[in-house]
C-alpha cells in the first residue's frame, strides 16, 4: 500500500474551493466526514472500489401526495458525483418538469458566494491551533491519519477539526473523480436557472454556514479520529454511490446514518433536528397550488427519523419512484 503522494501547498483560493465542494457534499447528510469515517464491518471486503453500480429498479425519488391535489417530489441527493454517474434518470427530469417550485436545503448560490465566511469560521482564533485543541491521543491519531491522506499536520494547524475532516473527505472524492458540478443539487440548480424556475431554501443560509462550527469539540475530534484511512473511505464512497444509484433505502440509512455518526448528539443536531424543522415548510408546499421538487441530501430521507417516515407519520401517502 503506497501513500507517498503529497498534497501541494493549499493556497487560499484552493482552500475556498475545497471547502465549498466538501460543504456541498456534506451538508445533506449532516456530517462533513461523509467518506472519512469507518465503513461498516466487512464493507471493505464486500464492496470493491471498482464495483459496478446495479441496474436502477428504484430511485432516490419519492412522490408525496398533498391533501389538496398538489404533489411534492422528494429527491435524495448525492452532492458530488463522477462524470460517469452524473446523468440523472428520466423520472427526475419528469419531476422537475412538473414542479413549479424547486426547494433545496438552502440557497446553493448564496453558499458559494459566501465561501470566504466559511473559511473564516474554519480558522482558529489567534493563539489556538489544531495541535493545542485536540487531546494527546487525538492529536497522535490525527497526525498519523493525515499522513495517509497526504496532508501535513502543519499545513492544517490553523484550522478546526470539522474543516480538516472536510478536507480529508474532499481528497478522497477528488481521487475518485467526484466533482460538485456533477452533483444532483448543482445539476438541478442549473436546470432551475436555465428554465427560470423559482428556488427556495428550507433553512436560512446563515444557519447552514454556521452549522459545522456549532458541532461540539469532542464530536469534531471524532470526525477526524474515527477515520480508518483513505482506502476504507474510498470503499465507503463507492458503497454510498451504488446504494444511491439503485435506490437502496436501507443501505443508505446504514451507510449514512446508523453506521457512521460520531455520537447520538451529533446525529440529532446535524440530521434529525433539521428534518423536523423542514416538515412545516414541506407541508406548505403540499398545501400550495402546483407541484414542487425538494432536493436534500439522501441521508435526510431515510431511516426512522427521515423525512419520508415523518411525513408518513403525519398521514401523507409517500411512494418511492
Amino acid at each position: 500500500m503506497r501513500h507517498s503522494r503529497v498534497v501541494p501547498h493549499l493556497g487560499r483560493r484552493r482552500l475556498e474551493g475545497l471547502l465549498v465542494a466538501a460543504t456541498l457534499s456534506a451538508c445533506g447528510r449532516g456530517a462533513p466526514a461523509t467518506v472519512a469515517t469507518p465503513a461498516p464491518q466487512g464493507s471493505a471486503r464486500t464492496v470493491p472500489a471498482t464495483s459496478t453500480a446495479p441496474v436502477r429498479a428504484k430511485h432516490m425519488l419519492f412522490r408525496v401526495h398533498g391533501r389538496n391535489g398538489s404533489t411534492v417530489y422528494l429527491l435524495g441527493s448525492v452532492h458530488l458525483l463522477s462524470p460517469e454517474e452524473s446523468k440523472l434518470p428520466a423520472e427526475v427530469d419528469s419531476a422537475f418538469t412538473h414542479a413549479r417550485t424547486i426547494a433545496f436545503e438552502t440557497s446553493l448560490d448564496s453558499v458559494q458566494k459566501r465561501a470566504p465566511e466559511l473559511l473564516a469560521l474554519a480558522r482558529y482564533p489567534a493563539g489556538t491551533t489544531l495541535q493545542s485543541s485536540l487531546s494527546p491521543a487525538g492529536l497522535a491519531r490525527a497526525d498519523s491519519l493525515l499522513k495517509l491522506y497526504g496532508i501535513p499536520l502543519a499545513q492544517v494547524s490553523l484550522f478546526k477539526p470539522w474543516f480538516v475532516s472536510l478536507l480529508m473527505s474532499q481528497v478522497v472524492m477528488q481521487r475518485a473523480h467526484f466533482q460538485a458540478q456533477y452533483g444532483v443539487d448543482m445539476q438541478i440548480n442549473a436546470w432551475a436557472h436555465r428554465d427560470g424556475k423559482p428556488t427556495i431554501g428550507l433553512e436560512p443560509v446563515d444557519f447552514q454556514i454556521h452549522l459545522f462550527d456549532r458541532i461540539p469539540p469532542a464530536d469534531q475530534e471524532k470526525m477526524i479520529t474515527t477515520s480508518s484511512g483513505p482506502d476504507s473511505s474510498a470503499h465507503m464512497l463507492t458503497a454510498i454511490k451504488d446504494a444511491w444509484v439503485s435506490g437502496n433505502v436501507s443501505m443508505l440509512d446504514s451507510l449514512l446514518n446508523r453506521a457512521t455518526d460520531p455520537s447520538p448528539t451529533f446525529f440529532k443536531m446535524m440530521v434529525a433536528d433539521r428534518n423536523r424543522s423542514w416538515i412545516p415548510k414541506i407541508e406548505e408546499l403540499l398545501n400550495a397550488k402546483g407541484d414542487a421538487l425538494v432536493v436534500v441530501g439522501a441521508a435526510h430521507l431515510v431511516g426512522k427519523q427521515g423525512l419520508v417516515a415523518l411525513l408518513e407519520a403525519k398521514g401523507y401517502s409517500v411512494e418511492q419512484m
